[in-house]
């Protein structure tokens, strides 16, 4: 399948949303999930200016995660937190990198590959933000 058709694919997911940083060639698809019992806010669909404001490691049904929390911006979202989550294990092709890429606007040096990236740096790195719910 294509890098493009796969994005696609991933997109039409419920909660699904595209990361991307100034003047990048990558983007990272992230599905919103709530994780806790207060009602789901609904982020309207739309591009938004958002901050990497957190990172958490912590362990799920699914494993080993690492949570990425943006804080959205903007009218009517302004301070809305979204949260992606992915396994630790950096590998070219995962979601890990994937996020990586689109919040460093660039490809991951092979040395970031093997040795792995300080996800804490990232924090306070802004990006923007798609969100597109799924019907």
């Amino acid at each position: 399948m294509s890098e493009g058709k796969r994005i696609l694919r991933r997109l039409v997911e419920p909660g699904a949303v595209l990361a991307f940083a100034p003047d990048m060639e990558k983007a990272v698809v992230m599905l919103l999930k709530p994780n806790n019992k207060e009602a789901a806010v609904v982020v309207p669909d739309g591009t938004y200016r958002a901050t990497l404001t957190k990172v958490t490691q912590f362990e799920n049904g699914y494993g080993e995660r690492i949570g990425f929390e943006f804080t959205l911006q903007g009218k009517g979202v302004d301070g809305t937190k979204v949260m992606r989550s992915t396994s630790p294990n950096l590998s070219p092709s995962g979601k890990l990198a994937d996020l990586l890429r689109g919040l460093l606007g660039r490809d991951l040096k092979p040395s970031e590959t093997d040795s792995g990236v300080d996800v804490e740096k990232l924090i306070g790195t802004e990006c923007s933000v798609l969100v597109l719910t799924g019907r």
